[in-house]
């Protein structure tokens, strides 16, 4: 994709209650097990470099990320606008309406035609609908105003 994203812009925020975790994520060492679960080795090889036992990913990319603890009960805007939210695996360990809360203030923050990622356990059906399943794509969900616009140009 790199063709594709020439003079694109590209900034990742990490977030987590934690700073413990975003400690972790900043150094971006990662053991054997952590690395093999469905990261492809071409990859591996291309963005990461053995130390001992566990795998450091490159500095360009860390460079591209920036790491603040963040509570998904707090307010939103101060995050921004994203193109591609990933919350996965933490919706899990709240109640239904305050699933729906933090779902429909991610949309807040998502473009008109953003993408939100969420876990292999989690769902926007019956929580809001904000959110569109993006069909033979597990655990991806556009905004309902951009899946409208697919389906009129489709």
């Amino acid at each position: 994709m790199a063709a594709k994203l020439s003079g694109w812009k590209i900034e990742i925020l990490g977030t987590d209650l934690t700073q413990e975790v975003l400690d972790k994520a900043k150094a971006g060492i990662y053991s054997q097990f952590e690395v093999q679960r469905g990261l492809p080795i071409k990859l591996l090889m291309k963005y990461f470099t053995q130390a001992g036992e566990m795998w450091q990913i490159s500095e360009d990319i860390r460079r591209m990320v920036t790491y603040k603890p963040f509570n998904l009960l707090d307010n939103f805007r101060s995050l921004g606008t994203f193109d591609v939210i990933f919350c996965r695996n933490v919706l899990i360990y709240f109640h239904q309406d305050t699933k729906s809360d933090i779902l429909d203030r991610l949309r807040g923050q998502l473009s008109q035609d953003g993408t939100l990622f969420l876990g292999a356990a989690e769902t926007v059906l019956g929580l809001s609908d904000k959110f569109k399943p993006v069909p033979g794509k597990r655990g991806m969900y556009n905004t309902a105003d951009h899946m409208a616009q697919l389906l009129k140009a489709g």
